[in-house]
């Protein structure tokens, strides 16, 4: 053989070495651009679901919280890109996912969890959807936490398909907060990869300004915008089990459910007959004035407030060690961007976080604008790009290590 033939052997050999290792990383791009447009068309079949097949679906059920779990258990599948691409299922060395479907009363089977599931479970996670009591009953409550880190641990414990340390956790809304709680949570924080906070939350005290006087800030940056009264008389269907009395929980319900509907109800006389707590609550809720919430906070029962700190992530977020994703619509009706910028600057020094505010969703649901010549080069592109890198962010976190 010649020295040119051998040098030209050689450069073929060293170009295919050179792809053979790159290819993870090439595939997890063209990943995220399929995902990417599947993001697009929510609750619809996109391109992923031609060029792979459905995820295998399993009913499960363990114990926490003083209760037996029921959850949904999708699996990646068993043949296909995924495992072409190194992500084999059962192999003991996957990454599973908590998916936390948030305060809804249809749980784990919302078609939008369904749907999302179904995605990760594509793209090579096993996902575990489970009923959160709470959530579910469209309450916030302690016993969430203790969920969630069951539902940790029992995924941990799947160890024919994940392997140690290699769990992510993703909630969204309201159901953020405790999502990150539980990724801190001494027992399970050494297993917890990575944490998506998605429309989330730093500190509930400063929601509860936002919800009821419109006001938000954070370093720089004030602002104001008309309280949303859907939101304001939610949150306090979401918070009832705050209120200890169950006559004021009652009435606080009617009340809440009412104004929902119709805020122009008169509540005046039926709040007129709550106890001193239930009344606290109430003033809190119908208050105008962001200097008088510390005041009005004050007056709730110290079970109240300590719940309000429990739920805070605030209290614990520096003992989270897994990678924080903070993805917020900017803006945000629901819930202020500021509590995000909050988490992500917590943990700014570590450098493990990944923060995303998007203009094409609306809280936590994708609203893409109708695509025309202005609205691709103003809307499509700078907004595609900052999706783009959030989902080949979390894509690659299922290969433990961001160029592995």
């Amino acid at each position: 053989m010649t020295r040119t033939r051998r040098i030209t052997l050689g450069m073929i050999v060293a170009v295919g070495l050179l792809l053979a290792a790159a290819w993870p990383v090439v595939w997890d791009a063209i990943l995220s651009g399929l995902l990417l447009v599947q993001i697009t068309t929510p609750l619809q079949a996109g391109p992923l679901h031609r060029i792979t097949e459905a995820p295998v679906r399993q009913a499960v059920t363990f114990s926490g919280g003083g209760r037996t779990i029921p959850a949904t258990l999708y699996s990646p599948p068993q043949t296909g890109l995924g495992v072409a691409t190194g992500t084999t299922p059962g192999a003991g060395a996957g990454t599973g996912v908590v998916l936390v479907h948030g305060v809804n009363e249809t749980g784990k089977d919302d078609e939008r969890i369904v749907w999302l599931a179904d995605l990760l479970a594509r793209s090579g996670f096993t996902v575990l959807t489970p009923d959160f009591l709470g959530f579910k009953s469209l309450t916030i409550r302690t016993s969430d936490v203790e969920e969630l880190v069951a539902s940790v641990q029992y995924l941990a414990g799947r160890t024919g398909d994940v392997g140690p340390g290699r769990i992510g956790l993703i909630g969204f809304s309201y159901g953020a907060g405790p999502t990150i709680i539980a990724a801190a949570d001494p027992r399970v924080r050494d297993r917890v990869q990575f944490v998506v906070s998605f429309g989330g939350y730093y500190d509930l005290l400063n929601v509860i300004i936002f919800v009821t006087t419109g006001y938000y800030e954070f370093g720089e940056i004030r602002g104001w915008t008309v309280p949303n009264e859907y939101t304001r008389w939610i949150f306090l269907r979401y918070n009832l089990e705050l209120i200890p009395a169950q006559r004021d929980r009652e009435i606080l319900k009617e009340i809440a459910e009412a104004k929902a509907v119709n805020p122009g109800v008169e509540a005046g006389p039926l709040a007129a007959t709550l106890g001193p707590e239930g009344r606290a609550a109430y003033e809190l809720l119908v208050n105008r004035a962001p200097e008088r919430v510390a005041d009005l906070v004050a007056a709730l029962g110290p079970a109240v407030r300590q719940q309000i700190r429990f739920l805070s992530p605030s209290r614990v977020i520096r003992d989270l060690r897994a990678r924080l994703f903070v993805v917020h619509s900017d803006p945000d009706d629901f819930m202020p961007k500021t509590e995000s910028l909050r988490l992500a600057t917590a943990l700014e020094s570590r450098g493990n976080v990944h923060l995303a505010l998007l203009r094409v969703f609306n809280h936590v649901r994708p609203d893409f604008p109708s695509l025309t010549p202005g609205s691709f080069f103003r809307v499509y592109v700078p907004e595609g790009r900052k999706v783009f890198r959030l989902v080949f962010d979390l894509v690659r976190q299922r290969r433990q290590g961001y160029w592995k």
